[in-house]
């Protein structure tokens, strides 16, 4: 065997062993400053990101106090949830690693006592062993996990910025649907497995499709890549889209622009919200059945009211005017006059007060000139020596909706009766102005005042005031305090209640 040869004559010398060795020293320098920027980045991510081994042992946690640290790593997630949770967090795991998908799965911490929303998906770690990379946050309130997607989506952009191979890795592995676009064509340029598996398409073909595919309605890309062009920011706004079997979900998107591969680029991700939306859809059929009940039950009060009036007191009117008439025919001293004269005296009772109780079904005043010319008539006829009342409208309606009209009466003459009754003021202001489909009323008075929690809600009109705004879809607030006056506030939408009659 022949000697090795120096290597100084291969033509390397001890300088450019220097040289190399300070090359990779500083190669190495940049490496060790990549992984501690990483590493940096995934314990300030605003989730908990865990590894877990086959059999449900925690490997790694992301960030947790060094105390309590070893505590955590070597433990098994069923350790942390109760029995049942733990099954299911067991069996989650078994899935994930026999089906390759993602799994869901919500259980309630022990320690927080916390909803928690975990999500887990197989990955092969350093060891080329398979293993279960977890992304666990709070649901408790649905809002935290808006915002936890927002914050997660900005860290991953400023990771694109850095290395769009890193984000790619990040990407690849998170469990929220997440899509890379070409700005000008939409064709997909990087796309998770998740998102795959939200659209029902292959993984292997994501970078053959175009993100108009996505949209139940194409033309909203367009319209979201507008947005921006323009530079406005777009953070949860709701789009209908569907998978590549025609089935439609809804989708809180978050979108912006980036560069990604040296050139313009979109990066969306998507929040499915469809079981939200479904709800919502609900509760607006439920408010629009509930409304037409409302109108009809106005209506039924209004034909009452007329017939009433046309019938019943118009007959009874017409008796008075007989009567009266054989009054005057018939001596004060004849037989009976004076029994015909106290009938007709009940007679004229009985019609005013049931004139009084039509004008409680629907006021004249409401029924002929809406609910404007109303309030203008009961301020007049509620305004009396030592309280005066302020009325001032902005409106560009003529007429609304019956119980609508009715509700916005109704609540004007409660908030004022209990002025006049209660505040000790010697006046009172009603304002009601339309903010484009949004009704604003407001009575306010400098009386007295009182505290709206030591009230039984069932006195002062308090449970009317709110059950009729509630019922209509608004709201109502009512804000005094001992000497400081009261202020009732009312908001209902307008909607569909335009020229309602």
């Amino acid at each position: 065997m022949q000697p090795e040869k120096d290597s100084c004559y291969s033509g390397e010398t001890a300088e450019t062993r220097a040289w190399k060795s300070a090359d990779i020293e500083v190669e190495n320098k940049q490496l060790r400053k990549r992984i501690a920027e990483l590493e940096r980045v995934i314990c300030s991510a605003p989730v908990h990101i865990v590894t877990i081994n086959p059999d449900g042992e925690l490997t790694y946690v992301n960030y947790f106090p060094v105390e309590l640290y070893d505590k955590i790593v070597g433990h098994n997630v069923r350790d942390f949830v109760s029995p049942e949770d733990g099954k299911n967090l067991g069996e989650a795991i078994d899935r994930a690693l026999q089906e390759g998908k993602t799994q869901k799965v919500r259980v309630r911490s022990l320690a927080s006592n916390t909803i928690q929303q975990v999500r887990y998906a197989p990955f092969t770690n350093s060891d080329g062993k398979r293993a279960i990379i977890g992304v666990t946050f709070d649901a408790t309130d649905e809002q935290d996990e808006v915002d936890a997607l927002q914050e997660s989506k900005e860290k991953i952009e400023a990771e694109l910025c850095e290395s769009d191979e890193r984000f790619r890795t990040m990407v690849e592995t998170t469990p929220v649907p997440v899509v890379i676009s070409d700005m000008e064509t939409g064709r997909v340029l990087s796309g998770n497995r998740a998102l795959a598996e939200a659209f029902k398409t292959p993984y292997e073909t994501l970078k053959d499709q175009f993100t108009g595919e996505f949209y139940a309605d194409p033309s909203q890309r367009q319209a979201l890549l507008e947005r921006v062009t323009n530079n406005v920011p777009i953070r949860g706004m709701t789009i209908k889209l569907k998978t590549a079997e025609d089935k439609i979900w809804w989708a809180a998107v978050y979108l912006d622009r980036i560069n990604f591969a040296g050139r313009p680029a979109l990066l969306a991700c998507f929040l499915d919200i469809s079981v939200r939306k479904q709800r919502e859809e609900e509760i607006l059929r439920d408010r629009r059945a509930l409304r037409r009940l409302l109108d009809t039950n106005e209506r039924d009060r209004r034909l009452i009211a007329y017939e009433i009036h046309d019938g019943v007191v118009q007959d009874m009117t017409g008796a008075l005017m007989f009567i009266e008439t054989g009054l005057s025919l018939v001596g004060s001293e004849a037989d009976g006059h004076q029994e015909l004269s106290r009938g007709s005296q009940f007679l004229s009772n009985a019609i005013s007060e049931i004139r009084r109780l039509l004008n409680g079904l629907r006021p004249l005043s409401l029924e002929q000139g809406g609910v404007i010319a109303a309030l203008q008539d009961l301020v007049t006829r509620m305004t009396e020596e030592g309280f005066l009342i302020r009325f001032e409208h902005e409106v560009l309606f003529d007429r609304l909706a019956p119980s609508l009209e009715m509700a916005i009466y109704r609540t004007v003459q409660e908030g004022v009766n209990n002025s006049r009754r209660h505040s000790e003021a010697d006046r009172v202001e009603v304002t009601i102005k339309q903010e484009d489909k949004t009704i604003r009323l407001k009575i306010s008075d400098k009386g007295c005042g009182f505290d709206p929690d030591k009230v039984d809600p069932r006195r002062c009109g308090i449970s009317g005031i709110h059950e009729r705004a509630s019922l209509l879809g608004g709201t109502a607030h009512i804000k005094s305090a001992p000497g400081k006056g009261t202020t009732i506030s009312v908001s209902l939408p307008l909607d569909d209640y335009l020229d309602g009659n």
